[in-house]
């Protein structure tokens, strides 16, 4: 089986436009979470709900990914792709459905991408993570020699107002984790990761995804999917939990699924090593929130930093984990990275920092 590899990443979102950005307001002590506001008209109400915005557009973000080759193959994980052009379609001229897929040709195009390897994962937040999931496979496989794999939650009414609808969305901020939590903060992000088998700092041990049917919103309360599949990648890469030195939680703030998530990891560590929570920096990029907090993580790892948990201060008495409140030196190997999807699908990413 051939090693897979982590050539570069980047990542656009509320927090700035490109990695650097990323990295450079870690050093801002008296960071504030870049929220903006959204209006939203429910009948005859109006109000706003937080929102994070990203700083650019889709577009502009896929220039940053600079020269690949041409045979690369294509992963794309999102919950938004192409929906709203197709809201833009239907407020124009009725239902008109274009496809869920009508971007990645014009991404191909872009990128000069001539590979007929494309593959487009919808399976709501965990979309991204198992695009980075599959396409590590078949270049352990030899299947492939390289993949591009994006995250990709662009702005759209039908996620606002879906999971709106639902009452999993909060009125004042993203609390992961947090004794007050209150729900979701959506944002809109943009990331990428290029796979290869070409040594670097990051490798990407493993990756493994389950399916829950507890309900149809979310995984069991009691964590047993997740940990199934923490056991599972262990098992695989032959470690024992005690050689995980950081866990990148989903943490969403929404309060079942921060319960399920505490629970299962409960399950496999009796110490719970440093764990962080992202979405208090850029909201919930959704099927994009895989690769965009993947990519944040290690930009920051790669100056030692383990970044505080923006958004938690008050721990629950019922919770075993207590995110970071402060940035941590981190000089460690094993990444654990959770996601927790709507749905009840569940997938974990094991990433290892190559010392040299």
């Amino acid at each position: 089986m051939n090693r897979v590899f982590i050539e570069r990443f980047g990542v656009c979102s509320a927090l700035g436009e490109n990695l650097a950005s990323h990295v450079e307001v870690l050093k801002n002590k008296n960071l504030n979470a870049p929220i903006s506001k959204i209006n939203i008209k429910e009948s005859a109400d109006e109000y706003e709900l937080p929102y994070y915005k990203a700083k650019t557009d889709f577009d502009t973000f896929l220039g940053q990914i600079g020269e690949i080759c041409k045979d690369t193959a294509l992963f794309v994980g999102s919950s938004s792709l192409g929906v709203e052009l197709n809201e833009k379609e239907y407020a124009s001229s009725g239902i008109k459905v274009l496809g869920y897929d009508m971007q990645m040709p014009k991404i191909c195009e872009k990128l000069n991408i001539k590979s007929y390897n494309r593959y487009l994962f919808c399976t709501a937040c965990t979309s991204s993570a198992n695009a980075l999931t599959y396409a590590a496979k078949m270049i352990k496989a030899g299947i492939i020699k390289s993949a591009l794999v994006l995250g990709v939650e662009v702005p759209n009414r039908l996620s606002l107002y879906g999971f709106m609808s639902l009452g999993l969305l909060s009125k004042s901020a993203i609390l992961p984790f947090d004794k007050k939590r209150d729900g979701i903060v959506l944002g809109e992000g943009y990331g990428f990761v290029l796979l290869s088998n070409k040594k670097s700092e990051w490798e990407f041990v493993n990756g493994e995804s389950q399916n829950d049917i507890a309900s149809i919103t979310s995984p069991s309360i009691d964590g047993r999917t997740l940990s199934n599949v923490v056991t599972k990648i262990l098992k695989d890469a032959k470690l024992k939990p005690k050689q995980i030195d950081l866990i990148k939680l989903h943490a969403t703030a929404s309060d079942s699924n921060d319960i399920s998530e505490n629970a299962g990891i409960c399950k496999i560590f009796q110490k719970i090593p440093t764990a962080i929570a992202l979405k208090g920096y850029m909201g919930h990029t959704l099927g994009a929130c895989g690769i965009c907090e993947l990519a944040f993580l290690l930009g920051a790892l790669e100056k030692n930093i383990a970044p505080k948990s923006m958004g938690f201060e008050q721990k629950d008495e019922s919770f075993d984990i207590s995110p970071t409140t402060k940035n941590e030196f981190w000089n460690g190997s094993y990444i654990l990275l959770n996601h927790l999807a709507f749905g009840g699908n569940t997938t974990s990413i094991l990433i290892k920092k190559n010392k040299s």
